[in-house]
């Protein structure tokens, strides 16, 4: 197990943005008619990154702690979306404890920095299993303490802050799920945490309908639960189903391997998995450490039915006969770093594909990643492999409940107040009106991310509106953390987001200027009246006249630079590279275009102009020639130094004018040493090419 951080390093920036930011609702000690409360920090108009305040007054607990993983071309280099943990940070004297209810990563993944902005003392509940992937993750971090970790037992009540909790099971596609149920005084809020009804367990640990059915009719003030397939109608499959699938397709192939993905914490599709090796006398591989990573946690917590060691090491498959082997890989999501990702493009050294390999997909295309995932199964299929892929093949069994699911629970728990979450916005509207349509549901609302919901008991089920007593006692902004897979964790400004999108949009020009100035020059500059201005006050200037003005028009109608030349005195001679990075350049010909635009813009300052006026003159400048050219905006990077003055007749980059007059010179015959060698093959070969113009000829650094 590597070390990741000393439990401080990675947090970078994640725990310092807590300006303007506050607590919504009522001050302390109001809102006595709102008893209850909850404040969604994620997970709600989206899927992921669940993670929720629940309250009694003004004492809260963190319920789930997970990640998102980045969605597109707008968290460039991102490998995490985090909660706002400096929020959490700023009123962490309100929360007295956290809860997980399961151990996948939309509910754990944020923990290595939301712990840290807590108050040491505040302890974390969680089942064994759970508890386990816990532990080894903030070992990782250098954040596990004992005393501070707790595990809970199924249907054993426990005091966590305000509220008596309950955990209750719930079947899902990971072992050791549960839903919590929260009483005080002042009500009593169920949640279900991630679900399905599964009658077929593969574990035979049943949905606990009972326990659901016995809250209900206690009495509920607020029930939420799991929007994710709300659009999809009818029952889930169960896993006994894709373990009777799975088993068949082994069996049948005979010939060569099985390769098979699945998500790594679906210890029940593995023990499909081995089952089938065992009936087809194959031995079976892990190729991906989290595959290792949840088999050995859940062997540990007596939750799988045979031992890691029992498995063929990756090393040795080299020494069985193909059509003896069952490979289990991850990369099932197309994740770049991935066994199976690499292996579609031949980059993989324990896993080459072949024509005799069969792919079993047993796995969703997670919304988002289908673009990527085609695109690796194209690439698979190319290499050879028979692919089984598809929702009729019965490779995968959802763990997240449809319609007839959501409606027979909200039934059993006859709520007086219904929340949707963990979902799209789009899906939570439809939970809301599926509760009304055909559970009997009342009063229900749907929130966001950041707003504050207050809830009392109901006095008289039917005597209130839509909202029964339910409130929106408030709002704040919340920003995402991000981290990018090292110590660099921070707001989307610390991780620069913007910046990222618009070099691979607009690119980047590098300039370097070669100053040569002349002592003699610069008295008579100041001479001839150039006054050096402000830094400060003409770049205050100039963002004055960017909010009045468009900034494309002003570079147009100023030539591209500003006017330094501060009179009729001596001006600036120089020289200029250009490099340019995700630009196109026409074969070099816009690069010079740059340079001479840059040129001219150095020979237009005053030879008494600093450095930074030069280097502002230069940025105007081949930023106005890239909208010319490319109508685009490249980000325009510009460094100067000065140089000797006796180096004038030794510069590194000829300067445009130069160029063009040893074209010329070139065109009248005038040619260097070389030209003349040039000719005189020529005159031997009978060949001869015309010398280049110098708008198309280019130098290295051009390139």
């Amino acid at each position: 197990m590597r070390t990741v951080s000393d439990g401080n390093a990675h947090l970078g920036s994640s725990l310092i943005h807590t300006r303007n930011k506050r607590f919504p609702g009522p001050e302390v000690g109001d809102g006595a008619d709102a008893p209850l409360r909850i404040l969604p920090i994620g997970g709600l108009g989206e899927i992921g990154m669940n993670c929720m305040l629940v309250g009694n007054y003004d004492r809260y607990v963190i319920l789930d702690a997970g990640l998102m993983f980045p969605d597109g071309f707008d968290e460039l280099g991102m490998q995490k979306v985090l909660p706002d943990t400096s929020f959490l940070h700023k009123f962490r004297d309100r929360i007295e404890a956290v809860i997980i209810t399961h151990g996948h990563e939309d509910h754990i993944g944020a923990l290595p920095w939301i712990l840290p902005a807590l108050d040491p003392a505040t302890p974390v509940y969680a089942t064994s299993f759970t508890m386990a992937l816990i532990k080894r993750r903030m070992l990782e971090f250098g954040l596990w303490s004992p005393q501070r970790f707790r595990e809970y037992k199924l249907n054993m009540r426990f005091q966590a802050g305000p509220f008596q909790c309950q955990a209750v099971r719930v079947t899902h596609s990971i072992p050791d799920c549960c839903g919590l149920f929260f009483r005080c005084d002042d009500g009593t809020i169920v949640h279900t945490g991630d679900w399905k009804i599964d009658e077929t367990p593969m574990d035979g640990e049943e949905f606990d309908r009972a326990a659901f059915e016995q809250v209900g009719n206690e009495g509920v003030t607020l029930f939420m639960s799991d929007s994710t397939n709300v659009l999809s109608p009818g029952r889930t499959t169960s896993e006994a189903l894709v373990a009777n699938t799975l088993m068949n397709r082994v069996s049948a192939w005979d010939k060569g391997r099985v390769i098979a993905t699945c998500f790594a914490s679906n210890i029940h599709r593995l023990e499909a998995l081995k089952a089938a090796a065992d009936a087809s006398n194959r031995k079976m591989v892990l190729l991906g450490m989290s595959l290792n990573v949840y088999l050995e946690a859940a062997f540990k917590d007596n939750r799988a039915t045979f031992n890691p060691s029992q498995l063929l090491d990756a090393e040795e498959m080299d020494g069985f006969p193909e059509n003896q082997l069952l490979i289990v890989t991850t990369g099932s999501q197309a994740e770049p770093r991935a066994m199976l990702s690499r292996a579609a493009y031949n980059a993989a050294r324990q896993l080459r594909l072949g024509s005799t390999d069969l792919l079993l997909y047993s796995a969703k295309m997670i919304p988002g990643n289908e673009k990527r995932i085609m695109k690796m199964l194209n690439a698979i299929a190319q290499r050879g492999p028979s692919l089984v892929i598809g929702r009729g093949e019965n490779l995968h069994s959802s763990g997240h409940a449809h319609q007839e699911e959501l409606v027979e629970v909200l039934r059993l728990v006859k709520p007086q107040h219904f929340l949707p979450v963990h979902g799209e916005y789009a899906f939570l509207k439809e939970h809301e009106q599926l509760a009304r349509r055909h559970a009997g549901v009342h009063h229900s609302t749907v929130i966001q991310n950041g707003q504050m919901l207050g809830i009392a008991p109901l006095r008289n089920r039917n005597a209130h509106g839509t909202l029964g007593s339910m409130q929106l006692l408030g709002e704040t902004r919340l920003q995402n953390m991000y981290n990018d897979g090292t110590n660099s964790s921070g707001s989307k400004d610390d991780l620069c987001l913007e910046d990222r999108v618009r070099l691979a949009n607009e690119g980047l020009v590098v300039a370097t200027v070669r100053i040569f100035r002349n002592p003699e020059d610069v008295a008579a500059a100041v001479a001839a009246g150039y006054v050096e201005g402000s830094q400060e006050e003409v770049e205050a200037k100039e963002a004055a006249a960017n909010r009045r003005s468009n900034s494309w028009d002003r570079d147009r109608d100023r030539g591209g630079h500003v006017n330094t030349s501060g009179g009729s005195g001596p001006k600036l001679q120089g020289d200029v590279k250009i490099v340019t990075k995700a630009l196109y350049t026409a074969q070099g010909e816009y690069a010079d275009e740059f340079r001479e635009a840059a040129e001219e813009a150095v020979s237009s300052c005053s030879a008494a102009s600093p450095g930074w006026e030069v280097e502002r003159a230069v940025r105007k400048a081949v930023t106005t020639a890239a909208r010319r050219l490319l109508q685009k905006k490249p980000e325009v990077v510009v460094t100067s130094v000065d140089a000797n003055p006796e180096s004038l007749d030794e510069r590194i980059v000829p300067s445009a004018a130069t160029r063009r007059g040893m074209v010329r010179q070139q065109q009248e015959g005038e040619v260097d040493e070389k030209g003349s060698e040039r000719e005189r093959t020529g005159r031997r070969g009978g060949n001869s090419s015309p010398p280049r113009s110098g708008r198309t000829s280019r130098t290295n650094s051009a390139r």
